[in-house]
Formats: C-alpha cells, sequence, structure tokens
C-alpha cells in the first residue's frame, strides 16, 4: 500500500520518454526552470543520441537510450523499459509522440508507475490522418494507458475529447513555457539578417515551421502572389527544414523567384523571425503552434489560420489578423487586409507583446509542477 508523499523530504522520481535523441528546447526549458528541490528527471529515450545527451547534461539531468530502430523493436523496448521502471520506481511517466507513447505507457502501467501521462504534441493532425487504426493507437493512449492527458491548448483539448473520445476530466490544458528574455537577447542583430538575405527596404512577411503540407505553404506561396502581383515593395521569407524543391518550382512559376526567400534551417531563428514586419502562419493544424509566442515577444503582428493556441492569444484587429481559411484566396485577402494597417503594427506588436508575458517559463512551469504534485496526491489518496 502507498503512503502520502512527504515532498519536503523526498524528491519525486520523474521520467520523461521521448521518441527521438535530438536537442529539444522545450523540454530543456521546462526541467530546467521546474522545481528541481522536488523532481529528479531523467530522460529515456526511444531513439540512438543525436545531440540530446549533451544538451541535457547542461542541467545535469541523465539520459539513456534504447537503440529503438523500427517498429519491429517496439516488444523488446518495451520490456526493456517495464524492467527500468520495475527497478528504479518512477512516480511519474510522461511521454511525447506517438512510439514512446504506446510503449512507455503500457510499460509504465504493467510496472505500476502511480501517475502516467500523455501528451499532445502531434495529436492536433488527427482529422487529417487517413488510417482508422492510427486514429485509434494514438486514442488508445489517451482513453486506457495514461491516467492524465496534457493538452497545450484549448484547441487540443477539444481534439482529444471530441476526436479520441479522451473524458474530458482526464484532459488538462497545460500551456508550453518560454524564456522570453533569453529569446529576445538572442533577436539581435535584425538588420544584418536583412542584409544577408537582401531584404533592405522590403516589407518582410516570414512563416516559420517544417515544410510539410499541413504548415501550407504552398497555399500561402499562392496566396502572396495574387497579394503582391501589382507590389514591389514586399517579400516573403520562409524558415523551415526540408525539401524546398517543388515549392522553390512553384514560386518560379508564379514569377515569384526574386520575392520568395528560403532559407532552409536555421540556428538563429529569433535573429531571422526579428527581421520580419509580420508572421504569417496558414498552417491547418497545431496543437500548439510556438510561433505565436515567438513572434508575439518580439512585438510582431500576426496573420495565421485559427489553429492551436492561436485563438486564445491573437485578437483580430488588436495584434494580429486571423485568416477564413487556409485557402490561397483567404490568405491574400489577410494580406490586403493587415498591410491596410501597417500605421498600427507597433501597436498590434506592443499587444502581442503583452500576450506572450503569459507564457513566460517561470509561470507555466509553477503551475505544470503544482498539478503533478496534485497528482500524486490523488494517486496516494486512492491507494491509501
Amino acid at each position: 500500500m502507498m503512503h502520502a508523499l512527504d515532498h519536503s523530504a523526498e524528491r519525486v522520481r520523474f521520467c520523461h520518454l521521448l521518441d527521438s535523441c535530438t536537442p529539444n528546447p522545450l523540454l530543456f526549458t521546462s526541467i530546467k526552470y521546474s522545481d528541481r528541490e522536488r523532481f529528479d528527471y531523467q530522460v529515456i529515450t526511444l531513439r540512438s543520441d543525436d545531440g540530446l545527451t549533451e544538451q541535457m547534461a547542461e542541467i545535469g539531468v541523465p539520459v539513456r537510450t534504447l537503440n529503438y530502430t523500427t517498429r519491429k523493436d517496439a516488444v523488446g523496448a518495451l520490456f526493456k523499459l517495464y524492467s527500468i521502471f520495475r527497478k528504479e520506481r518512477p512516480k511519474i511517466v510522461q511521454t511525447h509522440l506517438f512510439d514512446s507513447s504506446l510503449i512507455g505507457l503500457t510499460a509504465a502501467r504493467l510496472a505500476g508507475v502511480p501517475v502516467t501521462v500523455f501528451t499532445g504534441h502531434h495529436s492536433s493532425e488527427i482529422p487529417f490522418y487517413t488510417s482508422k487504426v492510427l486514429t485509434f493507437l494514438d486514442g488508445s493512449s489517451g482513453r486506457f494507458l495514461s491516467k492524465h492527458t496534457i493538452a497545450p491548448s484549448v484547441q487540443m483539448k477539444d481534439t482529444f475529447v471530441g476526436h479520441l473520445k479522451v473524458p474530458e476530466k482526464k484532459v488538462s490544458v497545460l500551456y508550453h513555457g518560454f524564456d522570453l528574455a533569453a529569446w529576445k537577447r538572442s533577436a539581435r542583430p535584425e538588420a544584418q539578417i536583412r542584409e544577408e538575405l537582401k531584404l533592405t527596404g522590403k516589407i518582410v512577411f516570414g512563416s516559420v515551421g517544417r515544410l510539410y503540407r499541413l504548415k501550407n505553404f504552398e497555399n500561402l506561396i499562392r496566396g502572396f502572389a495574387a497579394f503582391s502581383s501589382d507590389r514591389d515593395d514586399t517579400a516573403l521569407v520562409i524558415v523551415g527544414a526540408g525539401d524546398q524543391t517543388s515549392l522553390r518550382q512553384l514560386a518560379g512559376s508564379l514569377g515569384l523567384s526574386e520575392k520568395v526567400v528560403f532559407t532552409g534551417s536555421r540556428t538563429d531563428i529569433a535573429a531571422v523571425m526579428n527581421s520580419f514586419d509580420v508572421l504569417v502562419h496558414p498552417s491547418l493544424a497545431e496543437s500548439f503552434g510556438m510561433v505565436f509566442i515567438e513572434a508575439f515577444a518580439l512585438g510582431k503582428p500576426i496573420l495565421s489560420t485559427p489553429v492551436g493556441v492561436a485563438p486564445e492569444v491573437i485578437v483580430d484587429g488588436e495584434n494580429g489578423f486571423f485568416l477564413k481559411d487556409g485557402e490561397p484566396v483567404s490568405i491574400a485577402e489577410g494580406f490586403r487586409k493587415i498591410i491596410t494597417e501597417r500605421h498600427r503594427w507597433s501597436k498590434m506588436g506592443e499587444n502581442g507583446a503583452a500576450a506572450a508575458e503569459k507564457f513566460e517559463i517561470r509561470k507555466t512551469q509553477s503551475l505544470c509542477d503544482e498539478m503533478y504534485l496534485q497528482w500524486l496526491k490523488e494517486d496516494s489518496r486512492r491507494d491509501g
């Protein structure tokens, strides 16, 4: 029989389980600013190390990998995790993304981990799935395997409840947090970026995200073409990793080769974003949308589809504008609307910066820490 934890005397063993072992800024920041006197963290990844171990070493968090390469390794990974959890007895296991959630939550439940948490990073894409099997398996993590589900936005909670049929009482909205001061420090000097990208003197619209169909860059380019056909003073910057070939070909076919700049992956995202006049986000789905908070923190107005946390932070006409949808016609209309308000962009940016303060990491992580401890107390009362 379990007894209530004395948190003043015992650090809570907490395991985060991830699919990949690449550096993870969100996880790094959340652990860095959590109450380390209360929580004792470790990170386990399915796949081999690719920089995460070095990143987590900066804050004294150990990382181990399971050398998982394909889903044929799932059973072996499950038993490895089961053994680890049985031996080390973590009090909380929190999983991120598809494979790690199915495997990790199963192992944690079998091992009797008191608090199992499924985090929604990808499930915003569920309405676009063509496979009912994937939808069922994703839903299983929230409905059956986890005791608690974290949604990083109200919209993501609605997806969990409406599409995955996760009981509403199991879903908590806990926002991602940002070290806003550090982000602002890394945002200089934007003038050099404009010179590098040949944007000096231009009105710069920028978009940031992986080059992936749900980010909707093709329609963004088509919408920008319709908007900018009679203007030589505007440019569109697209920042993100992925194959640029088809997008470059599209831009060329529309006569935009000199107006659309593809930067590829960048390590100086804050500085590049700070060179924008307006952030444009035409995505079809987001669980949260980090770029909203990052752009607002830099005082940039936003033009966006109503995805992720956008409906909770964008006030139409006050700090940005919503696109009706992600179609080229709507995107072109959005460009036209926001450029007529150019004289208000500075004030809109100030309003956005105020909205970003809600997501300062010290505020969000304190709420997360208290929620974890509350879940532990509830579990100990049930078992007591």
